[in-house]
C-alpha cells in the first residue's frame, strides 16, 4: 500500500499502519530511523491528528515503532525470536543469534516444594526443590523474567554453588553437572502485565505479555524442572519450527 484512499473500505487509520509497515519492510525507514511526528504524517497523508495518533500507538504497542519521551517516535529493533525444535535454555537462544545476555538474580534457594510442584515434578512429601528467580536482559534491555524450580531429589549431585547465576546459563551448567535433557512440554499464552510484572519488565501495567511454561524432563523421562517465564510482547515473539 503506497497510498491512503478514502474510498476504501479500510479505516484510514489501519491504511496508514500498513503504509508505515510497507516503509519499514521495503527498507525506506530502517530500524532505529525516527519518523515524522504526528502533525507531518497528517500533512503529508491529509489526516486528522487522532487518525495518526491511533496508527501509531497500535503499531507502538504491537513493537513496530517505540516512543521515547522528549525525542519521538522511531523505528523498532526486531523482536528476539528463538525457533525451536530442539530443547535449549534462553542464554543460548539468544547468544546463537549474536546477543549478549545477563541475568539479574532475584532468588536462589532451597525450598519446600508446595502441592504444584510436588505434582508436576513427580516429588515425595516434604522433598525439597532448587529454586532460581532472574530478570533476564538481552544487550542491556529487560526482555523478561523467569522462575525456575529444579527436582533436587532425583538429582542430588548437582552443585549450584559453583556458578554465578547472572552470567551461566542454567541448562549449560546443569549440563556441565551430568544432566542429560530429555523432552519438554511447554505452553504459551498472551496476558496482560500486573503491576508487578510492569515494575519489573519495565513496562506500563496492562501491557501485553507472552506467558510460557515448560516442564523438562531428563533423558529418562523423569521430571527435573518446572519453569515459567514472562516476557515483553513488544520484545519477544515465539516460533516453532514443525517436522
Amino acid at each position: 500500500m503506497s497510498t491512503i484512499s478514502r474510498s476504501k473500505r479500510l479505516p484510514l487509520y489501519f491504511q496508514l499502519k500498513e503504509l508505515i509497515i510497507d516503509k519499514i519492510e521495503g527498507g525506506e525507514w530502517q530500524y532505529g530511523d525516527l519518523i515524522p511526528t504526528e502533525i507531518q504524517l497528517g500533512t503529508m497523508f491529509d489526516l486528522s491528528r487522532t487518525t495518526v495518533r491511533q496508527a501509531l500507538t497500535e503499531l507502538v504497542t504491537e513493537g513496530v515503532l517505540e516512543r521515547i519521551q522528549g525525542k519521538g517516535t522511531y523505528v523498532s529493533y526486531p523482536k528476539l525470536e528463538p525457533i525451536r525444535p530442539d530443547v535449549t535454555g534462553f542464554t543460548q537462544d539468544m547468544v546463537d543469534k549474536g546477543h549478549i545476555v545477563s541475568s539479574i538474580v532475584h532468588a536462589q534457594e532451597f525450598v519446600k516444594a508446595d502441592e504444584k510442584l510436588r505434582r508436576i515434578l513427580n516429588l515425595q512429601p516434604n522433598s525439597e526443590v532448587y529454586k532460581l528467580k532472574r530478570l533476564r536482559l538481552v544487550d542491556g534491555t529487560v526482555i523478561g523474567y523467569h522462575e525456575a524450580y529444579l527436582n533436587h531429589q532425583i538429582a542430588p549431585f548437582v552443585d549450584f554453588s559453583k556458578y554465578d547465576f547472572s552470567k551461566d546459563s542454567l541448562y549449560q551448567s546443569l549440563m556441565k553437572e551430568g544432566i542429560t535433557w530429555g523432552e519438554s512440554d511447554e505452553t504459551v499464552e498472551a496476558g496482560l502485565a500486573s503491576e508487578t510484572y510492569g515494575d519489573l519488565l519495565n513496562i506500563k501495567s496492562e501491557s501485553p505479555i507472552l506467558k510460557l511454561s515448560r516442564t523438562t524432563r531428563l533423558e529418562d523421562g523423569q521430571p527435573y524442572e518446572y519453569a515459567t517465564m514472562v516476557y515483553r510482547a513488544d520484545k519477544y515473539r515465539y516460533s516453532i519450527k514443525l517436522r
